[in-house]
């Protein structure tokens, strides 16, 4: 059984190689969604009798782990030293990140800081990171070592 759990996020980002106005610093209003899988818990009682996990715990370890570390920030390049410096005196929150800050690369990041969270038994199956309404990357692990 596969549940999903979406959450939203207010970043900015640079693209220095972008040839559009993608090179120039700017913001976003994100989507982040989670799907992730595993067994309906059937024991008899249980808090979550009936659920994959509980809807709550799947929200706290995506504000814990990806919103509460960039919302209201800003992710940037590490090869990208002018911004870099610029963002670093100027925001407290801040993700150096070591590719470019695509929505491509951004859905892999927010992909292992939930992954690495989840309980034992409950697996992360897809992370679509939406940078728009209208564009989105997904990210499903494939080909990467857990």
């Amino acid at each position: 059984m596969r549940i999903s759990r979406k959450i939203e996020i207010d970043y900015g980002h640079t693209l220095p190689n972008h040839f559009s106005f993608c090179n120039q610093l700017h913001g976003h209003r994100g989507v982040v969604v989670a799907t992730v899988e595993g067994p309906v818990v059937e024991q008899r009682g249980d808090s979550q009798e009936g659920m994959v996990m509980d809807f709550k715990f799947l929200k706290e370890i995506m504000v814990k782990h990806v919103h509460d570390r960039l919302d209201h920030g800003f992710a940037v390049w590490k090869e990208d030293h002018e911004d870099l410096e610029f963002i670093l005196k100027r925001n407290t929150r801040v993700l150096v990140t070591d590719e470019p800050p695509t929505a491509e690369y951004l859905a892999k990041w927010a992909f292992g800081e939930i992954r690495n969270h989840l309980p034992e038994g409950i697996a992360l199956k897809n992370l679509r990171w939406y940078e728009t309404p209208n564009n989105w990357a997904d990210y499903d692990g494939q080909g990467e070592k857990e």
